[in-house]
């Protein structure tokens, strides 16, 4: 964990491995609601990053809560988190490498 001013913080992305080890991780899809359809990990909850800041009201999780969020590749995940993080959603990370890479082994 890095410290800015004596505030522990989480890293900005996480290893998948990491991720399943978690126990009842709260997984967040920001793909959009067609490649969500195509294929996504089992529970995983759909919060298009194009609607964040439509759905931010009723999102389905805490600030305080340990979150994870992936999309295809990292990119827009790393985005999702970094805005979740600066409302407040400290515990917000991003699953490295996106589902392209570890998809098919997760399903």
């Amino acid at each position: 964990m890095h410290t800015m001013t004596g505030v522990r913080t989480l890293p900005i992305e996480i290893s998948f491995d990491n991720v399943r080890a978690s126990e009842s991780p709260i997984v967040v899809d920001c793909r959009s609601v067609e490649e969500y359809e195509e294929g996504h990990l089992p529970r995983a909850l759909n919060a298009p990053l194009q609607h964040l800041s439509v759905l931010i009201d009723d999102f389905p999780c805490g600030r305080d809560e340990q979150l994870f969020v992936y999309c295809k590749s990292g990119n827009r995940s790393s985005t999702f988190a970094l805005y979740l993080r600066s409302i407040g959603f400290t515990k917000c990370q991003s699953i490295a490498g996106g589902y392209e890479l570890w998809g098919d082994e997760a399903c």
